[in-house]
């Protein structure tokens, strides 16, 4: 039988926090929450932010006005900008001081804060899988869409001579796209597996989970590190936005509410954005998320917990375009073939249970474009009602990232029995596709086993389209118990109990304050020239015997 790829950890920050043991998913249903969830919630967020106060944690948490200082701390500019609303990490949480970072940019900070929550989630020390699983057969695929674009970054790099300051050594390496899975091998991974980043605009992370899964399916990786990292929150960005009209201006967001008959006396920044009502354009946010890809037999093997499985990622561009921003008909392609799998693999009734995160971005194009999209399909598929949700209302636009959001919140819903409900949005606009759909504008309680599948949707810039299959924790050990006996279950599930203690002790770690990051700078470099032996079919580290293997992976024999 062919390999599952399975979900066996995750770690990330956003506006909503840690990702870990899905806290930032929390954040977003708060309201639903019963107390000790919601006291999980607040104990971890006042660990990032420094502080208690209940009401505080949760106005700087999510989308809202951006700290005063932000643009100074790290930008050159601090302009006038047409709005000072953004999907921030939580106040007061830098990532970079939770290792010892030298200016690195915020999106690099991210990675390495997110990475080690995601390699801490498996349950077993990292150093441990080292000696298990050979280094080569370790990916990871992860970056940004747009640019490491602060002044750590990109950004400084361009603006230092304008700024009257200098380009520094560090500028143009911290500047690649790629430089989240950079960061990743080096300094916390020690991985020495397939690297790089798939950039796609906003489907980024759809595209580097297509990769991920490819390297599991095919063998070429045991272990695949998928995620993406940016920040979008920018002047440079917000006004490149603004200029192509799709970014939320505070002028145009108070004729709204006045226009919908609520307080207008100031911005309401935590309702700028409102995917599928009435709205005015996209709001800009910053994530780091990573998912932990394994191969089936070796997750049972180890005992790791189960999240998922991530079936499927399909790509499509737009064809012939008449705007590079606009959007085009390959989303339909994504999405209906996506449809076709669940329906042809499956059953035609599974897709009655699944849910679809939207890329809902709040702008009147995107609204009609993306409901056509999912009702046309849903109707052509005679779905009966697929719920709907767009978690962009609670986190911002956080450009590579945002199908990243999308999975942590998926896997989190899968966990808690909650979906995030698109709770900015009143109601439905009028040029709103609906038949076959629900749209969720509360959240939306479940079953066990009521939804067996998520389908994440991106629409970027350029003709990106992105969507990707993920099978719920439940269905997908229903799949493993088709191919593995009972008794290969049970000794998993015994296993996996160590791995569980494991985990409930590193989660009291992080409610009590745990923040530091995993950061190897410097430890256990290989120096090739002096510490490897050459061989025809190997490469052996002389100092601790680790074999690399070079054997031929060729498939052209038969040409020969």
């Amino acid at each position: 039988m062919s390999c599952l790829p399975l979900i066996v950890g995750y770690g990330g920050i956003n506006a909503g926090g840690r990702s870990i043991f899905d806290l930032s998913h929390q954040r977003m249903v708060f309201d639903d929450l019963n107390l000790e969830q919601q006291n999980e919630v607040l104990q971890s967020l006042g660990h990032l932010m420094g502080i208690t106060d209940r009401e505080t944690i949760l106005n700087k948490s999510l989308i809202r006005t951006i700290d005063h200082d932000f643009f100074n701390d790290h930008n050159f500019r601090s302009p006038e900008l047409p709005t000072l609303a953004g999907g921030q990490l939580p106040s007061g949480f830098n990532p970079a001081t939770t290792y010892n970072a030298r200016q690195h940019p915020r999106g690099l900070a991210m990675t390495i804060f997110g990475l080690s929550d995601a390699v801490k989630s498996l349950g077993l020390p990292w150093e441990e899988i080292l000696k298990i699983i050979p280094r080569q057969k370790i990916s990871c695929v992860s970056g940004c869409a747009v640019a490491q674009a602060d002044k750590f970054g990109m950004g400084g790099m361009f603006q230092a001579p304008l700024a009257k300051s200098r380009v520094t050594s560090k500028h143009m390496a911290m500047s690649l796209g790629e430089g989240s899975a950079d960061f990743g091998h080096s300094y916390v991974l020690g991985s020495m597996g397939s690297t790089g980043n798939y950039t796609g605009a906003c489907a980024t992370f759809q595209y580097n989970l297509k990769l991920g899964i490819s390297m599991i399916q095919s063998g070429e990786s045991l272990i695949s590190i998928v995620g993406a990292a940016e920040s979008g929150i920018v002047p440079e960005i917000y006004e490149a936005f603004s200029a192509t009209k799709g970014l939320a201006e505070d002028k145009n967001l108070l004729k709204l509410q006045k226009q919908l008959g609520e307080d207008f006396d100031k911005p309401n920044h935590r309702k700028i954005c409102r995917p599928f009502g009435e709205n005015i354009g996209m709001i800009l946010g910053e994530s780091a998320q990573f998912v932990v890809l394994m191969q089936d037999s070796l997750a049972l093997e180890l005992g790791l917990n189960i999240h998922g499985a991530a079936l499927s990622s399909h790509i499509h561009s737009d064809g012939y375009k008449k705007s590079i921003s606009g959007p085009g008909a390959g989303n339909y392609l994504t999405v209906g073939k996506t449809f076709n799998e669940i329906k042809k693999h499956f059953s035609p009734d599974a897709l009655n249970k699944t849910f679809f995160h939207a890329h809902g971005t709040s702008t009147p194009q995107n609204r009609e474009s993306e409901s056509h999209i999912i009702s046309s399909i849903s109707k052509a598929f005679n779905v009966d009602a697929l719920p709907v949700t767009a978690i962009k209302s609670y986190l911002g636009h956080s450009l590579a990232a945002a199908g990243g959001d999308q999975m942590i919140s998926t896997l989190g819903s899968w966990k808690n029995k909650l979906i995030p409900g698109i709770t900015s949005t009143p109601e439905l606009a009028e040029n709103v596709h609906q038949e076959n759909v629900e749209f969720l504008l509360q959240n939306k309680e479940f079953d066990e086993g009521d939804f067996d599948f998520a389908i994440l949707n991106a629409k970027g810039f350029g003709g990106n389209n992105g969507t990707a299959l993920v099978a719920s924790p439940f269905k997908t050990m229903k799949m493993l118990e088709s191919k593995y006996s009972k008794k290969d279950i049970q000794t998993y599930l015994v296993k996996k109990r160590k791995i569980d203690d494991q985990l409930d002790r590193h989660k009291s770690a992080v409610l009590q304050g745990d923040i530091k990051s995993r950061y190897m700078f410097g430890e256990d470099v290989i120096d090739g020239m002096n510490d490897f032996e050459i061989e025809t079919d190997k490469i052996t580290n002389k100092l601790n015997k680790e074999i690399f293997n070079l054997n031929s992976t060729l498939p052209y024999k038969d040409y020969l």
